[in-house]
């Protein structure tokens, strides 16, 4: 199965949804290289990241949330976001290409000098850009002001 590197705002990542259980990134992405269990401050539950170094993804699976995934990143560069392919753009592009799509809000946080993460809150998605050109992307479910989870 082809897959598709379809960044999609708040839905998942090409074929594959926000809510899909463990069996079902392994039938896509086939078994990760890695694995990790990461304690998040204030969460009660853990959090797994299965890593696919070698295609530039990981999925983020949530105890809190059934342990089903809830959490894309990726820096492929064949992943496109809106039909565009979106790595090694500058952050001007980026923020054009959202505001075109009906994300206008965002805010910026430097890391370093040469890092600088810019986050759009109302799709859930995060783009870190290195000496002016993007590197990651990261997109999350959605979730209303309580917290609680809308699945696609």
């Amino acid at each position: 199965m082809e897959k598709k590197l379809l960044i999609l705002p708040k839905v998942g990542f090409g074929d594959l949804k926000f809510g899909a259980d463990k069996k079902e990134v392994e039938a896509y992405f086939g078994a990760p290289q890695e694995t990790e269990t990461l304690e998040i401050e204030e969460e009660e539950d853990d959090v797994e990241v299965w890593s696919y170094w070698d295609d530039g993804h990981a999925v983020y699976f949530e105890k809190e949330v059934n342990d089903v995934c809830t959490n894309f990143e990726t820096d492929n560069e064949e992943a496109t976001l809106f039909g565009e392919k979106v790595m090694g753009k500058g952050a001007e592009a980026i923020v054009s290409l959202m505001k075109a799509n009906g994300y206008n809000e965002f805010e910026t946080e430097e890391e370093d000098p040469d890092e600088i993460i810019y986050f759009f809150h109302d799709a859930n998605l995060q783009f870190v850009f290195e000496s002016g050109e993007l590197v990651l992307v990261s997109w999350a479910v959605d979730m209303d002001e309580e917290g609680k989870v809308r699945w696609p």
